[in-house]
């Protein structure tokens, strides 16, 4: 769709979960099957929904994990360009990163989410990242979660 108003101007609304632990951020890695790569917790925003309900729901459908507190506003905010993806030639993703924290770590594999792992900011410079959360490589600070 092509207009003079509105140029390359389509968006996607992603939100992601930011747990951080001693100083490591939480990656979930996908099976090899989306893209067997590591990236944030978290996925699309439904239509209508609140961009805290949407990390707490996209958690716990990938991870099976409980959310038990989510930022006002998101830490991080960065774009990203897909192309050729879910039969569309080009759209944008807004991502919108709010810091979380889940009750516990009891994670069970599911279609989405097939491990996770905590990376400190040493290790994520040299982690598999799906591309959507290599931004974080120089957006993330463990001081921005010591309160």
């Amino acid at each position: 769709m092509k207009s003079k108003y509105f140029p390359n101007s389509f968006y996607r609304v992603s939100v992601k979960g930011l747990c951080v632990r001693d100083g490591k951020l939480l990656l979930v890695k996908e099976p090899q099957e989306l893209s067997g790569q590591w990236e944030l917790p978290g996925g699309g925003l439904d239509f209508g929904e609140s961009p805290r309900a949407g990390v707490e729901r996209e958690v716990e459908e990938e991870m099976k994990l409980n959310v038990v507190s989510v930022s006002e506003q998101p830490l991080y905010v960065w774009t990203n360009k897909f192309e050729n993806r879910r039969n569309i030639d080009w759209y944008y993703s807004v991502v919108l990163a709010y810091v979380i924290d889940l009750d516990n770590l009891d994670f069970t594999p599911t279609d989405e989410c097939e491990d996770v792992q905590f990376f400190s900011k040493e290790e994520l410079q040299t982690a598999d990242l799906h591309h959507q959360a290599v931004p974080v490589r120089d957006f993330f600070n463990p001081d921005d979660f010591n309160s």
